[in-house]
């Protein structure tokens, strides 16, 4: 798409779509984009405090005389993103950091955020295989933010779309959510695995966990209510090859049948109450 068709989008005149060129091209006085655009010089310090406004233009003094430019392309983004927000309906708590062909960021903010783009995940990566790298702290944070309710639910729904996990967890830490979640969380999660890998409590001294799919990573600190959502080959190549040494160098375990066991145990104590 040409610049001028771009350009449309921010809902800019013909004046203003110039002097932007212009500012683009080098003119940085009002004299020079007047002489650069045959606009006069009094549209144009009309249009540059339009333009200022808008979070397009800035200035700055060098030798006590003013100068203008564009503004910082982060600036700019946000601008663009703005007008992408508004035409799209995307929700508050979604900051789309910035997106190429093959790089994209996408910040979730705040719990209903974050329950929507994990909505949204059953259904763009069904019947896909994620890795996943979970322990203690990221299972806390997670049963903070979401009921008993919804966690089972969520379960069934990634059984129900053949959405199946290859995980490395701290070690001990499916019996533990099983004895504290209970019986109704150890069958719904049991099934969710194909292959999990147990490694030392020392590797989990934070509270955040990676999802990595196909073409998305998902990284959560559910702690501080955020989820950065990246779409990029070598990020995620290089993620996958950790989690594969991690795999390779730890102990595989059926966690399966140990949930079944587990939840054995604890049907079995329920009928001796």
């Amino acid at each position: 798409m040409e610049t001028a068709e771009n350009l449309k989008l921010l809902g800019l005149s013909k004046k203003e779509e110039k002097v932007l060129m212009a500012l683009q091209n080098g003119a940085d006085t009002p004299l020079l984009l007047a002489r650069a655009t045959k606009v006069s010089r009094t549209a144009i310090y009309a249009i540059l405090k339009n333009l200022k406004e808008r979070g397009l233009a800035d200035t700055h003094i060098k030798n006590g005389k003013k100068y203008w430019s564009l503004t910082s392309e982060r600036e700019i983004e946000e601008v663009l993103y703005a007008t992408k927000r508004t035409l799209l309906k995307i929700p508050e708590g979604r900051e789309e950091v910035h997106s190429l062909s093959d790089a994209t960021v996408i910040i979730h903010r705040g719990p209903e955020s974050i329950r929507k783009v994990l909505g949204e995940l059953l259904f763009a990566h069904k019947h896909e295989r994620f890795y996943a790298l979970v322990g203690d702290g990221a299972a806390e944070y997670w049963n903070k933010m979401f009921s008993l309710q919804e966690t089972n639910k969520f379960n069934r729904a990634l059984k129900r779309n053949n959405i199946i996990a290859e995980t490395i967890v701290q070690e001990g830490v499916l019996e533990r959510q099983a004895r504290e979640l209970g019986v109704s969380w150890a069958k719904d999660f049991e099934g969710r695995t194909t292959r999990v890998n147990v490694i030392d409590s020392e590797y989990f001294a934070y509270g955040a966990q990676v999802w990595i799919f196909k073409q998305s990573i998902y990284l959560m600190a559910l702690g501080e209510e955020i989820v950065i959502e990246i779409r990029n080959s070598e990020i995620q190549r290089m993620l996958l090859t950790f989690l594969k040494f991690m795999q390779d160098n730890s102990s595989s375990i059926d966690a399966n049948e140990l949930l079944r066991s587990v939840i054995a145990e604890m049907e079995v104590a329920k009928t001796k109450k």
